[in-house]
């Protein structure tokens, strides 16, 4: 070999000093440098050319005292990848499950091949207002915002991602002081509606005001007939409730033809898993609700049948409070407006015994009572940021009343 080919050689891994294919032929490439502390780092880039560039950078970077390597280490990570994570680490851990799973759907179909870092807080505004247009009511769309702050709070913990692109002013507030209960006349017509067959569902929805999910998950085990009580296991607050039975519904789950077929007390159709809630209320419910003429109800309105009428029955508010499990007092004080008696005993302060006519206000609370109807009641509102107070499934769901 002659001096200028040994000379052109030389140069060209002069050239090429800092980078390296590994494994040979691979045509995966490399870069090694040294920091300005001395300590050497090696990252794999890809093509040589690319490489190249990449170990251009890093030397200057070191030299302008630039360099971070905490910066490099971190990957990429898709948004499919860490939803996926996410519902596979929380299996079994996390209540609706179907929720989380249906809003991972969502956002993969929002962000369709996007990184945790690609995902701007324009983004997510601009996929807020999406599904506003398309006539999402707030709760709907606080709940799915939720799950993608939840996302990247956990991305965050886990080095994934530096910031979270959902910021709280994104939220829009809730109105949770809505109460719809069911009058005795749509009672009959939806009783007529769904059936002799599936009516017991909704009796036991009325007597109790179970949630729908704590109802649909009753396995006989939780009933105790003796001494009158139904057990939850595991309430929304995270623990266990016990539940008072009426003679109604002691006599009509006594009745139900599943008590000597399953361990549930609404099976499937095979006996061997309760019942798909969801699933019922799509196929059942809903199109007994068109049938029946009831507008503007859901199953949850069962819970608040249940305690509109046990308030105006007279009722202590606090007793309402236990038997609904709700924790906090102000979730229940949406009802005291149902109940005349503490209004009517406040104004009778002002009778003297000479002025007062007690033969029109003795009648009155039971006037009152017959005529509530079953009006949309919107009370002073108590409103929520959305999405802020959340419940012990990992932050995500809002707390059923």
């Amino acid at each position: 070999m002659s001096n200028t080919e040994r000379s052109g050689q030389g140069a060209a891994r002069r050239r090429q000093r800092g980078i390296f294919e590994h494994a040979k032929g691979s045509g995966i490439w490399w870069v090694c440098y040294f920091d300005e502390r001395g300590k050497r780092h090696r990252e794999k880039v890809g093509p040589k050319s690319l490489a190249t560039d990449v170990y251009t950078k890093r030397k200057n970077e070191v030299r302008e005292r630039r360099f971070f390597p905490e910066s490099i280490r971190r990957r990429e990570v898709p948004l499919a990848a860490v939803i996926d994570d996410y519902l596979e680490r929380n299996r079994g851990k996390l209540r609706w499950m179907d929720h989380y799973e249906r809003y991972g759907r969502m956002w993969k179909a929002a962000f369709p091949g996007r990184t945790l870092r690609e995902i701007l807080p324009g983004d997510v505004e601009r996929y807020a207002a999406k599904r506003r247009a398309e006539g999402l009511a707030p709760a709907s769309i606080n709940r799915e915002l939720a799950f993608l702050r939840r996302l990247f709070n956990v991305a965050i913990e886990d080095a994934k991602t530096d910031t979270n692109p959902v910021r709280p002013q994104m939220f829009a507030r809730e109105n949770n002081q809505r109460v719809r209960y069911l009058t005795d006349e749509e009672e009959q017509r939806l009783r007529e509606a769904i059936g002799e067959e599936h009516w017991p569902k909704a009796v036991v929805a009325i007597h109790t005001g179970l949630r729908r999910a704590e109802q649909f998950g009753l396995g006989w085990e939780h009933a105790d007939f003796r001494a009158g009580v139904l057990t939850i296991p595991r309430s929304k607050s995270g623990k266990v409730r016990h539940v008072p039975m009426n003679e109604t519904v002691r006599e009509l789950l006594r009745t139900l033809p599943s008590r000597l077929k399953s361990k549930w007390v609404f099976p499937s159709a095979t006996g061997d898993t309760p019942l798909d809630a969801q699933n019922f209320v799509n196929r059942v419910f809903v199109p007994a609700l068109k049938r029946a003429g009831v507008e503007g109800f859901t199953w949850h309105c069962f819970r608040h049948t249940f305690a509109s009428r046990l308030v105006m029955r007279g009722v202590p508010l606090r007793t309402v409070q236990e038997i609904l499990g709700h924790q906090s007092p102000l979730m229940t004080q949406r009802y005291a407006h149902l109940s005349p008696e503490h209004q009517l005993e406040a104004v009778r302060r002002l009778d003297t015994p000479a002025t007062a006519t007690r033969t029109a206000t003795d009648t009155a609370p039971a006037k009152m009572a017959a005529r509530a109807g079953a009006e949309v009641l919107e009370l002073l509102k108590e409103t929520s940021g959305g999405a802020r107070n959340r419940t012990g499934d990992l932050g995500i769901m809002r707390p059923s009343l």
